[in-house]
């Protein structure tokens, strides 16, 4: 198991550098640090000739609705491949002091007596093992006709935005982990916590660390929303508006009687950009949920025949969880929560079925004219 962590880790890690979804390396190692401008340089060539090809389709995208939403989609991903290359440079000094930050936050865990590594790997390989089986159906499809005239153009694309979800995903995995220990050892230390009994000094130091562990971890949060957030938000509406497009045009193929190979490309297209989605808000809850379940057992640490000192120590650090939450946010527009999810599946149900309403009016009207 651990060779596979690894494994992962260095895959993910020579992946990402490759498609310039890391920071650059720094002045000292020159060599390293050509060779991925370098890599930069060839990606942004080819974001460039994808934008060209996208102009090119512009005449022919006011033919019907779903040439054009085909060519914004198109244009739309290309221009988020390019910042999210941007993103990578800009957000350089960022990332480091994320990095720093997770560093103190693994010490102040260790100092915890937590010691277990985290696994990503039983998340990571499924994810992107569903991305390559979809992919693979949809280049088989494709080549039996053309169903998409750019799908074998856009595909380095794709894989360049899916692997931006997984790296994000890597990081929120992480994050969440963080969170599940320091919620472990708090509960250790409520579990053999006698209520009536005074604080002892072993007490009160392990709940200092308790205290500036969830700091550490708060800001690790901060920084991740910080660095990657626009990212996020790029990719969440997107995808979004992948998902919904294909699920429409499934629809509409069931209705006009369409070949089976156009409906399930756009329904691997569709869970291609949805298990990303999910994967990446499901994370996100979970570490805001072990965050919830601290501030609630900070209760428990109460003393009543303890010091003032202690019983101040506590009501601080609930104080502390109630107003520093475990969250991810795209620049403050939405948080990665299950809620939202919930919320963005429900209006697409009710945007589809508003469309499909249309069409059938529209169907009957011609009817009913002709």
């Amino acid at each position: 198991m651990r060779s596979l962590e690894l494994l992962t880790r260095r895959f993910l890690a020579g992946i990402l550098w490759i498609m310039g979804l890391v920071p650059l390396p720094a002045i000292s190692q020159l060599r390293w640090l050509f060779l991925s401008l370098a890599i930069r340089c060839c990606w942004i060539v080819y974001l460039v000739y994808l934008l060209r090809v996208g102009f090119g389709f512009s005449p022919a995208a006011i033919e019907n609705v779903g040439n054009v939403v085909g060519t914004m989609l198109f244009m739309g991903n290309s221009v988020l491949g390019l910042l999210l290359l941007l993103e990578s440079v800009v957000k350089q000094n960022t990332h480091s002091q994320l990095e720093n930050l997770r560093f103190q936050s693994k010490l102040q865990l260790q100092r915890l007596g937590m010691f277990g590594r985290r696994r990503q790997a039983g998340y990571l390989l499924p994810l992107i093992c569903v991305q390559l089986t979809c992919d693979l159906v949809r280049v088989s499809i494709n080549g039996g006709g053309s169903i998409s005239p750019v799908f074998s153009i856009s595909l380095p694309l794709m894989w360049l935005l899916r692997f931006r979800y997984v790296q994000l995903v890597q990081h929120v995995i992480d994050l969440k982990q963080r969170s599940l220990q320091l919620r472990r050892s708090l509960l250790c230390l409520a579990s053999g916590n006698d209520f009536w009994q005074p604080y002892g000094v072993h007490e009160c130091r392990q709940l200092q660390t308790l205290r500036t562990t969830y700091e550490r971890i708060f800001e690790c949060y901060e920084m991740f929303s910080d660095c990657y957030g626009w990212g996020i938000l790029g990719l969440y509406l997107l995808s979004s508006f992948q998902f919904v497009t294909n699920a429409f045009w499934i629809l509409t193929g069931l209705y006009e009687g369409q070949n089976l190979r156009g409906l399930v490309f756009n329904g691997a297209t569709g869970i291609d950009f949805g298990t990303p989605i999910a994967t990446l808000f499901w994370h996100g809850d979970s570490g805001a949920e072990n965050g919830r379940q601290i501030g609630c057992l900070i209760s428990k640490l109460v003393k009543p025949q303890g010091s003032k000192r202690y019983n101040d120590l506590v009501s601080e650090f609930s104080l502390q969880t109630l107003h520093q939450r475990f969250e991810v946010t795209a620049k403050d527009f939405f948080s990665l929560n299950l809620h939202l999810l919930s919320s963005m599946f429900a209006a697409v149900v009710t945007y589809l079925v508003i469309l499909i309403q249309f069409m059938f009016a529209e169907r009957n009207s011609k009817g009913n004219s002709g």
